[in-house]
């Protein structure tokens, strides 16, 4: 990994606590359309999660026809909830910690770009770039982070990818993208059997001193000097 230039955030299970209320949510919809106990219907969120619901419920119920009103119904429900949903207390401090080592912010999710959008209104000054899903051709992963290399003029090993789902680990595998975990939906045993040399935070706060001992480490060795001219500040954007 190259001096980090970028941090690049999934909103809901890692800034935002909205996992529960989600999986409890989606459950009930598999329950009375799926006939899934809800228990079952549960954990099989959870484990699926950092995917579009539409895609989760393709995983789970392969080509059923009732997966295009289901996720319309989940999106709906997720709409009219969104005043609920609210950053962690913890993340104004982190993403000042960040400012303060001169660092861009982005979030990047598979909730939709409108959602997305209404819920980073908390914090308009520190967040450079909002993306969400807006269709199939534009989602986390590799459309993200094209997105983002284009526009802030950044190369992915300068970038480093949080997030709490093994489907945020598999993305950065398959993105060539850094990734840090943070074990609160999943242990970092199950990251580990993802990715056998993630690193991860625990709890999130920890995520500026990581950074910032992971600079250290880079200054240490005689890697060549970044361009004095670059400038990551190309202005602030909350949708592409």
């Amino acid at each position: 990994m190259d001096k980090v230039k970028l941090v690049v955030f999934d909103l809901d299970g890692t800034l935002v606590d909205t996992m529960g209320s989600f999986a409890n949510h989606a459950a009930t919809l598999m329950e009375r359309h799926y006939g899934l106990l809800h228990e079952t219907g549960y954990s099989q969120y959870i484990k699926t999660s950092g995917l579009p619901f539409r895609q989760q419920l393709e995983v789970l119920f392969p080509r059923n026809h009732k997966n295009a009103y289901v996720a319309h119904q989940f999106e709906e429900w997720k709409v009219e909830n969104l005043d609920d949903a609210s950053f962690r207390p913890e993340v104004e401090d982190i993403f000042d910690g960040l400012r303060d080592l001169g660092l861009l912010i982005a979030i990047s999710s598979n909730n939709l770009q409108q959602n997305v959008d209404y819920v980073s209104q908390q914090f308009p000054s520190q967040i450079d770039t909002v993306l969400g899903f807006r269709d199939d051709k534009f989602h986390k992963g590799e459309p993200h982070f094209q997105w983002l290399e284009t526009h802030h003029n950044v190369d992915r090993s300068e970038m480093i990818f949080v997030g709490d789902s093994l489907n945020d680990c598999r993305i950065a595998l398959d993105c060539e993208v850094p990734f840090l975990a943070l074990p609160t939906t999943f242990s970092i045993e199950q990251f580990l059997g993802v990715d056998p040399n993630v690193d991860h935070v625990d709890p999130i706060t920890g995520i500026v001193d990581w950074i910032e001992e992971s600079q250290g480490q880079i200054q240490t060795t005689d890697l060549p000097m970044a361009d004095s001219s670059f400038s990551p500040w190309i202005g602030r954007n909350t949708s592409a």
